[in-house]
């Protein structure tokens, strides 16, 4: 347990550790200003984005609209449905009765100028299998670890959706497909070359299935800490005739870089100021490498939304940003599920409770197991002494 005792003056140091020599507010103040610049010289600022090439030591979003442009969002059609997942893990563990892993998704499917139910529903998954447990990944069998389950449920949840959103098809209304975090597939490049190809074949075919039916996906990321447009002004404030970090400003630590007068500050920070309520920014196409590595249809484009409660950055495969209608639909359900969520979208939440894996649901889960492997003869079935100590104490 916490000391609390202890920890109070810890954290009456928070914050003043912060970095001193740049104030969000100063950096924010010198990128409004280089902003303003930007967006008054799209030319120079389209021929810096491409100079920059691969000189920078970040990925440079392209831009899909002028840079620093808003745009006001509308009201969805009265008739619409909404269909949202996220997910949640138990993860194997070998002080347990049993090693397994649980996936679980929650889904929300709610439909709008109609009267017809919620769809409220947890779709569990356990994987427990040998080959579950040890895949085989380049003729090796490798031990699964949170990385591995993480991705593996980020499929599981775009086939629960993907499923339930060309069912939702039925109802005879508009559908929006959202999905709780970015649709970026960030750590797939971590795992071994022979796992990513298969990732991303099950990744790209799951993001067409949506293409194919005309439903616009949306991954909706609150609080995002994403810098990308931030570094594109990084980019165009560099001082040096090519914008090549390595070549004058590798002997640095980054915040002595000149462009780091602009740092440290997110994209979120940046818009705060510019958009007014229901307004988004521009719209980019992700300079990610796992987003450039995609075919061009499912490369992942991006916005931010002021939903009047926060600044979301909200993602979309390229098909939707290349299609006004679906794009204008996404962002107007999208405009009002954060409304009735009262500042974060109703439907995401539902989902997110209904896959919450709970401590209690934890443990309840592994008694579960351990009575049905008595059930069936085993005749170890036991926890860890760590973990048998641990619930119980002695003290």
């Amino acid at each position: 347990m916490l000391d609390f005792n202890k920890l109070v003056d810890q954290i009456k140091d928070v914050g003043s550790d912060s970095l001193k020599e740049q104030s969000e507010e100063s950096s924010l103040g010198t990128a409004m200003s280089v902003l303003e610049e930007a967006s008054g010289n799209p030319g120079a600022f389209d021929e810096r984005m491409i100079d920059a090439g691969e000189l920078v030591l970040w990925p440079v979003a392209r831009t899909l609209e002028p840079f620093g442009s808003t745009y006001p969002t509308v009201e969805p059609p009265a008739g619409h449905t909404v269909v949202a997942v996220d997910g949640s893990q138990i993860m194997p563990s070998h002080h347990e009765v049993h090693s397994c892993y649980l996936l679980n998704v929650g889904l929300a499917l709610v439909s709008y100028g109609v009267k017809q139910a919620p769809h409220l529903e947890s779709f569990p998954r356990l994987h427990h299998r040998p080959e579950d447990l040890y895949p085989l990944v380049d003729r090796r069998r490798i031990h699964i670890d949170e990385l591995f389950v993480s991705l593996e449920r980020t499929v599981y949840e775009l086939e629960i959706l993907s499923y339930h959103s060309v069912l939702a098809r039925e109802r005879g209304l508009p559908v929006v497909a959202c999905f709780d975090g970015s649709l970026i597939p960030w750590s797939v490049e971590k795992m071994a070359l022979s796992y990513q190809d298969r990732f991303l074949d099950r990744f790209v075919n799951l993001i067409r299935q949506f293409a194919a039916n005309d439903i616009p996906l949306l991954g909706y990321v609150s609080h995002s800490r994403s810098s990308d447009a931030v570094n594109m002004l990084r980019t165009f404030a560099c001082p040096y005739d090519l914008p090549d970090c390595r070549s004058y400003c590798g002997h640095l630590n980054e915040e002595d870089f000149p462009c780091s007068k602009l740092w440290p500050l997110t994209d979120r920070a940046l818009f705060q100021t510019k958009l007014n309520k229901f307004e988004r920014s521009n719209l980019f196409l992700s300079g990610a490498r796992m987003s450039t590595l995609l075919p061009r249809d499912v490369q992942v484009g991006f916005t931010y939304l002021n939903t009047g409660a926060e600044v979301a950055r909200l993602e979309f495969p390229a098909f939707v940003t290349e299609r006004r209608d679906l794009l204008d639909l996404a962002l107007a359900a999208t405009r009002a599920q954060a409304v009735k969520g009262q500042g974060y979208p109703v439907t995401l939440a539902e989902a997110h409770h209904l896959a919450v894996i709970r401590a209690k649901d934890r443990e309840r889960f592994f008694e579960l197991m351990a009575r049905h492997l008595v059930g069936i003869g085993v005749t170890r079935v036991r926890t860890s002494p760590k973990e048998r100590n641990k619930r119980m104490g002695f003290v």
